[in-house]
């Protein structure tokens, strides 16, 4: 074996512990990561759905479906502080022959506060755009927009490997005027909520 071949092995079986070394250290620090730093993705949402139906002095009224669909995505630009939207969420109901639909986009910033726990508590800003089609089966459409604001306040808890749990309270102050309407329609919703997010 050539002088050039030994050396060339020695180097290879020197350097090896530091190769395996560094891997193993940036393996530790990638699994170290937490979902709040700078340039992680937050993707996910929630759905619900409900039927309920009214009864007045033992007589039972048409059931009223409700059902709604809230999707989500965010990205953190600095550790902590998210930009996130609800891109298209989505509330029908529907009661006998009519059917409501609400169609709400909302920016949703966020500041998450980083713990040493699975729980990560966190505050958030709703504001956007709500549009509610209301349909009559044989009679007519009609369409109300306006502008929709409010704010969230929960915990988002790591229960398995880059899945987390939101669990929160929110209100939505929710204007839909229709055309010529001399005052605000609309509502004030307060709910608790709950949904499921993956981070990338």
């Amino acid at each position: 074996m050539s002088q050039t071949a030994i050396r060339i092995g020695l180097l290879a079986v020197l350097c090896a512990p530091a190769f395996v070394g560094g891997s193993a250290a940036g393996f530790a620090q990638e699994q170290r990561r937490h979902f709040t730093s700078r340039g992680s993705v937050e993707l996910g949402g929630s759905i619900s759905f409900q039927a309920t139906q009214p009864v007045a002095n033992d007589r039972t009224s048409d059931v009223i479906y409700d059902l709604t669909v809230l999707p989500y995505v965010g990205y953190f630009i600095l550790d902590g502080f998210e930009l996130g939207v609800n891109p298209a969420g989505l509330v029908l109901t529907s009661a006998g022959s009519t059917t409501i639909t609400s169609l709400r986009i909302l920016a949703a910033p966020s500041y998450n506060f980083r713990t040493s726990t699975i729980a990560t508590p966190f505050v958030e800003g709703l504001a956007g755009l709500t549009t509610m089609t209301t349909s009559v089966s044989g009679g007519g459409t009609s369409t109300a927009s306006g502008f929709t604001w409010g704010g969230r306040a929960g915990v988002k808890v790591g229960v398995v490997e880059r899945g987390l749990l939101n669990l929160g309270i929110q209100y939505l102050r929710i204007t839909v005027n229709p055309s010529g309407a001399p005052g605000r329609n609309g509502s004030n919703d307060f709910s608790v909520t709950a949904g499921w997010t993956v981070w990338l």
